[in-house]
């Protein structure tokens, strides 16, 4: 059997994708991602929503609008995908990496109330709800009212997730949201979404995703456009296509019977490993919305004869595709040149890195992949048991 990490779903016929604005020729950014921002609001319970490139887009724009200065800091996590610190750095933006809060994967706010009480110039917090599980938003939101701090969600694992201050992405401030090809849904293999509650945000975002423009191609050149353009501050090129909105329109539609079947396959994997000894499997809330984005289980390493790098290629052997989420930031060769981290920095990110492994999660896994999955695992355990 042959299981890969991931499989999106696409229609069998592309298409029935595209409508007639497509075929009459239009391709770029118009009224297909209009309405693609639309359906994506009103899902993110958000007043304003503006669609984007990449997820990396839409942490770099957030920040980008707000007029951070180079010399201002932000917190973020070591244990994340690289992006929600770039998105920081590429505005001459400093960073302040935390560890992983205990028996968590999401960032210690512990740790980070200790820094706001200490450092100055701490400009915004960008918390990761990682896998899809959410921050305590709660108490985030308290601490960014004592210390007047800009609260950017990294939410590219969490589309689906309700964190305990309600939908994530119905926020005054920002959040980040991914739509590449293993996301819980696609916008053809790239994209991303900015959400927010603030109209003068969102307005300075949307300009900022296409240059800087005071008009897009699409209400410059539709029937009774006009020609004219103002180019009134630096801005990128970040805008999404009419053509990956669609693919995210078609997706959409989907979305609560995918995210209802994740949650089946959560279930499944913890009623299948939960008598594994060895394993550490995520902790569920019910009083939370998990995204389930990932699922991951942790080694003990001190229950195995063998090492997690040798697990995964046995159950690549036998045809289970598997992942590692993440290398840290701080491990990697750039930042520990740039900044002097060191892994011991961060302990709980460090012993993650070294003992996790995430297994395929997504909807079109079938019940008997599952079983195979599972049934390998126990096997590898009864086999290197110490």
């Amino acid at each position: 059997m042959k299981i890969p990490f991931h499989k999106p779903i696409i229609p069998k016929n592309l298409d029935n994708l595209f409508p007639d604005s497509i075929r009459s020729g239009w391709l770029t950014t118009g009224p297909m991602v209009k309405e693609f921002e639309t359906q994506l609001s009103d899902y993110l319970q958000a007043e304003y929503v503006i669609a984007v490139n990449s997820g990396t887009a839409a942490l770099h724009l957030a920040l980008a609008a707000k007029g951070f200065q180079a010399g201002d800091k932000f917190i973020a996590p070591t244990y994340t995908f690289a992006a929600t610190v770039e998105a920081g750095e590429y505005l001459g933006l400093d960073p302040i990496l935390v560890d992983c809060a205990t028996n968590s994967f999401n960032i210690d706010l512990d740790e980070v109330e200790r820094i706001l009480k200490k450092e100055k110039n701490v400009a915004a917090v960008i918390p990761v709800h990682f896998a899809g599980i959410a921050v305590d938003m709660v108490r985030l939101n308290i601490l960014a009212e004592k210390y007047g701090f800009f609260v950017l969600e990294d939410a590219a694992h969490a589309l689906e997730a309700v964190s305990n201050a309600g939908k994530v992405g119905n926020t005054f401030d920002a959040a980040a949201f991914s739509f590449y090809a293993n996301k819980n849904i696609t916008t053809g293999g790239e994209g991303g979404a900015v959400s927010t509650n603030d109209s003068i945000l969102a307005q300075k975002i949307r300009k900022l995703s296409l240059h800087g423009m005071s008009m897009d191609g699409w209400g410059r050149y539709k029937g009774g456009g006009s020609w004219a353009y103002d180019i009134s501050e630096l801005g990128y090129k970040y805008n999404m296509t009419d053509v990956a909105a669609c693919f995210g329109l078609e997706q959409l539609q989907h979305l609560q019977s995918w995210h209802m079947r994740r949650v089946e396959i959560v279930q499944l994997y913890h009623i299948g490993l939960k008598n594994i000894q060895g394993l550490v499997l995520p902790d569920q809330d019910d009083q939370l919305t998990y995204a389930w984005q990932l699922f991951i289980i942790q080694l003990k390493p001190a229950e195995w004869r063998i090492g997690r790098d040798d697990i995964i290629k046995k159950l690549n052997k036998v045809g289970i595709g598997t992942s590692v989420h993440y290398i840290p930031v701080h491990m990697h060769s750039y930042y520990a040149r740039k900044y002097g981290w060191q892994a011991l920095n961060y302990p709980m990110a460090q012993r993650l890195s070294e003992t996790v492994i995430s297994l395929p999660l997504y909807p079109a896994l079938k019940d008997d992949e599952i079983t195979y999955i599972i049934y390998q695992i126990k096997r590898l355990w009864e086999q290197y048991i110490i």
